[in-house]
C-alpha cells in the first residue's frame, strides 16, 4: 500500500459514515477513502484541484476553504486525514482544534506527514545527493510558501499540544522506481533543482545529478523512498 492507502487504513472509516479529507488535492486520499465505503467524504483544500470525476461523484463533497475554518458543523464527521498539510500552516494548533470540532465524540483523526530530510536517491554521488537534500529541506520557496523538511518527526509536538489523546503512531517507507513526469520522485527532483538555482555551479551539478537519476530509471536501478509519519488521534 501506498501512504495514501495507509492513511485511509489508519482512519478506519466505517460503511456509511462520513469522512474528511484535509488538504485532498487532486484526491487520491479521497479515492483511498471511498474505497472502505463511507457514505460522504468531504474533500477540502485551499484551491480546486480536486479531480472531475471526483467533482461529479455523489459521495464526495468538495470544499474550497482554510483548513482553521471548516465549513462543517460541530461533531458532524466521523473520520479525518490530514496528509502532508503541516509544513503549510501557518498555525498547526488552530488546524488540529478545527479538526476536533467538526469530529463527533470518539472519532478518530489521522495527522500524517513525509519528512522530506529522509528522502533516499539511488545516486552515482552520494556526497552531492546529500548537499543537494540538505539544500532542498533549508529552501525557502518564493511567492511565500512555506515547507518544512523535517515536518514528519514533529507530528507528535502538534499532537501533545492538540486537545486530542494519541492513540498510536507509525511510520514507513514505500519504494518508488519511477522517475517519469509526475512521480513522487519527480516531483521531489524538481524541488532539489529549484532549490540549487540560484547557485549557479551547484544547479549545474544538480542537473547532471537529474540526468544521472533517469539513467538509472532507465535500467531499472533507480530506487526512491521517504519516510512517512502518521499519528492517530482520538477525539
Amino acid at each position: 500500500m501506498g501512504r495514501f492507502e495507509n492513511v485511509a487504513d489508519l482512519a478506519a472509516i466505517a460503511p456509511g459514515s462520513v469522512a474528511l479529507d484535509l488538504a485532498c488535492g487532486q484526491g487520491r486520499t479521497t479515492r483511498a477513502l471511498l474505497a472502505s465505503g463511507p457514505r460522504l467524504v468531504h474533500a477540502v483544500d485551499v484551491g480546486a484541484a480536486l479531480d472531475d470525476d471526483l467533482l461529479l461523484d455523489p459521495r464526495v463533497r468538495a470544499h474550497i476553504a482554510e483548513l482553521d475554518a471548516l465549513p462543517l458543523e460541530d461533531g458532524s464527521v466521523d473520520a479525518a486525514v490530514s496528509l502532508n498539510a503541516v509544513e503549510h500552516l501557518a498555525d498547526v494548533g488552530a488546524h488540529l482544534h478545527e479538526v476536533h470540532r467538526v469530529l463527533r465524540p470518539g472519532g478518530t483523526a489521522v495527522l500524517a506527514h513525509s519528512d522530506w530530510d529522509t528522502a533516499l536517491f539511488t545516486s552515482d554521488d552520494d556526497d552531492l545527493t546529500r548537499e543537494l537534500l540538505d539544500r532542498f529541506v533549508a529552501h525557502v520557496p518564493a511567492q511565500g510558501a512555506s515547507t518544512d523538511g523535517f515536518a514528519g518527526r514533529k507530528l507528535l509536538r502538534h499532537a501533545a499540544a492538540s486537545p486530542f489523546a494519541v492513540e498510536s503512531v507509525h511510520s514507513w517507507a514505500d519504494p518508488h522506481r519511477r522517475f517519469d513526469e509526475g512521480s513522487v520522485a519527480w516531483k521531489v527532483a524538481t524541488g532539489i533543482l529549484a532549490a540549487a538555482g540560484d547557485d549557479p555551479g551547484l544547479a549545474a551539478r544538480a542537473a547532471g545529478w537529474v540526468e544521472g537519476l533517469r539513467r538509472a530509471a532507465r535500467t531499472g536501478t533507480f530506487l526512491f523512498a521517504v519516510t512517512d509519519v502518521a499519528v492517530v488521534l482520538r477525539k
